[in-house]
Parts: structure tokens; sequence; C-alpha cells
């Protein structure tokens, strides 16, 4: 007989700091990187185990579909557009048995539907001009733009790193002022995501969430760990 079994499956917290958080009732973002892997499998499966068990009110699944289209560097902007496109449906449908573990009240948020909300262009308008007039916003973008193309560079030295410049800075413009400050401003309470918010996102709660919205725009930063549950096997 043997003394120990580990099942392997995986488990989500949201990290020290987040205990001396009320979760309960609250509404909340879950972001989805349509492409990365701590999106699938088991660890989406944890991911939604986590939510059931941590009382929140609301959740929406906002699956940023679209907005890797600019990752696509090889591609017109048509193809770049139909493929995330795409790739957000396939998502979905991948996933849909184990997005159906929610027992928290969800919907789905699709990345297009963001883009078109009627609050999105006074908040991107508004990143635009910080970009262009606050040195301390327009390097905390450059900053995190860096870190992705050091990241392209070392898996292709070849890059057309300042096309991958120009599509990063559209990618971040674009994506800063709906998770933050227009989630706050709709009342969401947090968002939920397996990263470290970026050096651009954190300068962008700083200057439009946390004084504009307090309380609002949270980062839920997700961290996953192996279980082992240990029992004894028959012989």
């Amino acid at each position: 007989m043997s003394d120990f079994i580990i099942d392997g499956r995986t488990k989500a917290n949201f990290g020290e700091a987040a205990k001396q958080l009320t979760l309960s009732g609250t509404r909340t973002i879950l972001l989805v990187s349509v492409g990365q892997r701590y999106h699938e499998g088991d660890k989406l499966r944890a991911t939604v185990e986590l939510i059931n068990r941590s009382g929140f009110g609301q959740v929406t699944i906002a699956v940023a579909d679209t907005l890797q289209r600019t990752n696509y560097l090889s591609l017109s902007h048509e193809d770049a557009y139909a493929k995330a496109l795409q790739e957000g449906e396939d998502w979905l449908e991948r996933n849909e048995k184990t997005l159906g573990g929610l027992t928290v009240p969800h919907d789905v948020l699709r990345w297009d539907e963001a883009l078109s909300d009627a609050d999105y262009p006074e908040f991107r308008a508004r990143i635009e001009d910080a970009y262009a007039n606050n040195p301390a916003y327009q390097q905390a973008v450059n900053a995190t733009i860096g870190k992705f193309i050091d990241r392209l560079t070392a898996r292709d030295p070849e890059a057309d790193t300042d096309k991958a410049f120009r599509n990063c800075l559209a990618y971040l413009i674009e994506e800063c002022p709906i998770i933050m400050p227009m989630w706050a401003h709709q009342g969401y309470d947090y968002v939920i995501y397996p990263q470290p918010m970026t050096t651009a996102m954190a300068e962008t709660q700083r200057l439009f969430v946390t004084e504009e919205y307090p309380g609002k725009g949270g980062w839920l930063s997700l961290r996953f760990k192996k279980r082992a549950a240990v029992g004894q096997a028959a012989a």
C-alpha cells in the first residue's frame, strides 16, 4: 500500500494583503487576456472556485479579446481584428463548462462592448492628454512598453521594435481608460487578474481612480499553487 496520493489540483488565492479586505457583496471584474495559459484549464477552474468562496455580490467576466489585435505584428489591421475576435469566441466556447461553475451572479463583457460604452471616449481623452502632457505618466507608460519590447526581442532579435512600440502604445492607451478609471466610475470595486498591475496601470489608478473613486478599482492579483491531497491507496 502506498502512503501518499497527490492529486495535482491547483488552488488560487489573492495573497496575504487581500485578507484585510472585505470582498463579500462587492462587484468585481474577472479580466481575461485571451491566449494566456493562466486563463485556461486547471488555473481557470481554480479561479472560479476562489470567486465562488469569496462572497462577491456580482462578477463580470471581461474578455479582452479584440484588445489583443495590436499584438499581431505581422497581420493587417483587418486580419488582426478578425483573429482576435475569433479567439475570444473560441475562448468562451472552450471554457463554457468551467465558467458554468460560477455560483455568483455573473455576466460576460466582450472588449468591443467596453470600447462602445458611452463613458469610454471621455476617459480615453483624459489618458491621451496625460500621456501627451504629464511626463511622469508618459514615463510610466513607456516603462511598461519597454518591458514588453524586452520580452519580444528576447524571443525574436529581429523584431521590428518601432512597430512594436507603436502597437504597444496603442494597446495601453486603449486598455488603461477602461480598466482604470471607467470600471471604477461604473461602480466596480475590484479587478481580478493573475499578474500585478503594470507600471502604466498603477499610475493610471493613482492619477484617475484613487481620489476620484475612493474604494473602487482595487486590484486583486491571483496566485496559484499546486494542492497536494494526502491519503492511502490500496496495494
